[in-house]
């Protein structure tokens, strides 16, 4: 509601008329000086409200800063510096989302595909999916992505979400906000030669801390866990059938599934996903990506 002053200069008393010319000439100025000033200041209350409706606190931004090289990221940045950054953050969040909202639908279920892309392994999935009609979501690598700009390129042409998941596969655990900015960028920017821009990303691991969490938001990057996890990238002791026991067993609705189309021989994950992702669309899931 539009604030009103209380003392209205447009009208004027019968102690004003009485007044000389120039002395009322100046208490209208005023008045109006008066009306102008409480006018700006209920818009910038108003202001102050609105930004404080849209979230929280957030963490301070941190950039890298040149010093020390680091070989595992590809620029030989220095991780550990920190100083302030202009670009957008997001609302700091103090857990991944482990499942699909109900928007999606009552019986809406995600595919996700870590460590890719892989010249072999993605290009297979990709077929399996196309097969089924089913989108999904890859969580790449940077330097997976380097190497495969062309393979990039036609999962996002087919439909399906890619996002961050760090350079390098990182252990980020004892790693300070400013050095997991640093994984991010060199991600975001290998995926930018791609034309990809992701605004998801998934932590290696699934190690969260409050500096990824803190990371995240200075990239404004959604946070992505699991919730379904066959831990098919256990190749010396999980089977194929073993994969497409606990995807069956495990799988309900909004689940959120943990698969690997890179880091390694994934022939097991591709056979087992042309067995469960089938037999989940005949129990009447709906496949989204995320």
């Amino acid at each position: 509601m539009e604030h009103k002053d209380a003392n209205d200069p447009s009208g004027e008393s019968d102690e004003e008329t009485e007044q000389p010319p120039r002395r009322r000439m100046l208490l209208s100025a005023a008045g109006f000086m008066l009306l102008a000033i409480t006018t700006t200041n209920s818009i910038t209350r108003r202001g102050s409200t609105a930004m404080s409706n849209a979230g929280g606190s957030h963490p301070q931004a941190l950039d890298p800063a040149p010093g020390l090289d680091d070989p595992s990221l590809p620029d030989g940045s220095d991780p550990s510096g920190t100083s302030p950054t202009d670009k957008p953050q997001s609302r700091l969040a103090s857990a991944p989302r482990y499942y699909v909202d109900d928007s999606a639908g009552p019986t809406a279920i995600a595919l996700t595909l870590d460590d890719g892309p892989h010249p072999i392994y993605t290009l297979q999935i990709l077929e399996i999916l196309d097969r089924y009609d089913i989108k999904a979501t890859f969580n790449m690598i940077g330097k997976q992505v380097r190497g495969n700009l062309a393979l990039v390129r036609e999962v996002s042409a087919a439909g399906h979400t890619i996002t961050n998941h760090t350079w390098d596969h990182a252990d980020m655990r004892k790693y300070s906000a400013a050095r997991i900015v640093s994984e991010i960028d060199a991600c975001n920017d290998a995926l930018a030669d791609a034309n990809q821009q992701p605004t998801i990303f998934r932590a290696p691991y699934g190690y969260w801390t409050p500096a990824v969490f803190a990371a995240c938001a200075t990239r404004s990057l959604t946070p992505l866990g699991w919730s379904v996890d066959p831990q098919d990238w256990d190749t010396a002791h999980v089977s194929t059938q073993d994969i497409v026991n606990t995807v069956l067993r495990t799988t309900h609705e909004h689940d959120i599934i943990l698969e690997h189309d890179g880091g390694g021989d994934r022939s097991n994950t591709v056979a087992a996903l042309q067995i469960f992702l089938p037999e989940l669309l005949d129990r009447g899931f709906v496949f989204t990506a995320v």
